[in-house]
C-alpha cells in the first residue's frame, strides 16, 4: 500500500536556535548598513560610470543629468537619454502591443500556469501605456532621467535592506560565521552589478523602441527581477548551510 506522504525523520525537522546567532545577525546587518551609508556615494559613482560604458557599448547617446539626493547624506549623478520619437514612428506602439498579444495567445498553452499572469503583464502594460499615449498625453509623465532617479533611489534602499534579509534569515543558523558573511557580501556585489545591467538594458530599450516599454520594464526588470535574485540567492545560501550541517552531522532537536 502506497503511503500518501513521506515524513522526514524528526531529527531533520528542527534545528537548534541560539539567541547569540540572532544577535550576530542583527549586529552584522547594522554594521553592513553603516558601511553602505558611508560608502553609498562612491558606490553610486561606480554604478553611473559602469552605466556610461554599457550605454556606449549599445550605441545609446547619453549625457550627464542632474545630481540628486539618493538617501540622506548621499547623492548621485543621473544619466539622461531619450525616448524613440513616436511622432516619427507612429506605428511602433501599435506593432509592439499587437505582437505582445499575439505571442502571448499563441504560446499561452506552453506557459507554466504560475508564469501566465506574469507574462500577461507585458501585453496589459503595453496596452495601458498605449491608451495613455493616445488618449491622455502624447508624452509620458516621466523622462528617462526621471526613470533613472526612481531606479537609483529604489535600488539604494533595497541594498540597505539586503543585510537584514540575510542577517535575520541566514545568520541565525548554526553554521560558521565564515560561511555566512561571504554570502552577504556576494549578494550585495551581485545586486550592484545586476542593477547596472538592468538599468542599461532599460534605457537602451527606451532609446530604440520608445517609452511604451517604461512601465513594463520598471516592474519586470525592477521589482520582479529584484525579488527573483533575492529568493534565488537566499535559497543557494540555505542550501550551502544545509550541506555544511549534514557534513558536520549537526545534532538536531525534536
Amino acid at each position: 500500500m502506497r503511503r500518501k506522504s513521506i515524513y522526514p525523520h524528526k531529527s531533520l525537522r528542527f534545528m537548534p536556535f541560539r539567541n547569540i546567532f540572532l544577535l550576530q545577525g542583527i549586529v552584522a546587518a547594522i554594521v553592513a548598513d553603516v558601511v553602505l551609508i558611508w560608502q553609498m556615494t562612491p558606490i553610486l559613482s561606480w554604478h553611473t560610470l559602469a552605466l556610461h560604458r554599457l550605454l556606449e557599448l549599445a550605441d545609446v547617446p547619453w549625457r550627464e543629468g542632474r545630481e540628486i539626493s539618493i538617501i540622506p547624506g548621499s547623492s548621485g549623478v543621473l544619466v539622461s537619454t531619450s525616448y524613440l520619437d513616436y511622432q516619427l514612428h507612429p506605428w511602433y506602439p501599435w506593432v509592439f502591443v499587437l505582437a505582445a498579444v499575439v505571442l502571448y495567445l499563441v504560446a499561452f498553452k506552453y506557459w507554466p500556469q504560475p508564469v501566465r499572469p506574469l507574462v500577461a503583464l507585458v501585453p496589459i502594460g503595453l496596452g495601458v501605456t498605449l491608451f495613455y499615449l493616445k488618449f491622455v498625453s502624447p508624452t509620458l509623465p516621466y523622462s528617462p532621467e526621471d526613470f533613472c532617479a526612481i531606479w537609483y533611489r529604489g535600488e539604494a534602499y533595497l541594498w540597505l535592506t539586503l543585510p537584514w534579509i540575510f542577517g535575520i534569515g541566514l545568520f541565525t543558523l548554526n553554521v560558521p560565521f565564515t560561511l555566512k558573511l561571504p554570502w552577504m557580501v556576494i549578494v550585495f556585489l551581485y545586486a550592484v552589478v545586476w542593477s547596472v545591467v538592468r538599468l542599461a538594458m532599460a534605457l537602451a530599450t527606451f532609446h530604440y523602441f520608445g517609452g511604451i516599454w517604461m512601465p513594463v520594464f520598471y516592474f519586470l526588470a525592477g521589482f520582479l527581477a529584484d525579488f527573483l535574485y533575492i529568493v534565488a540567492s537566499y535559497s543557494l545560501a540555505m542550501d550551502r548551510a544545509a550541506t555544511y550541517l549534514v557534513r558536520q552531522k549537526e545534532v538536531w532537536q525534536s
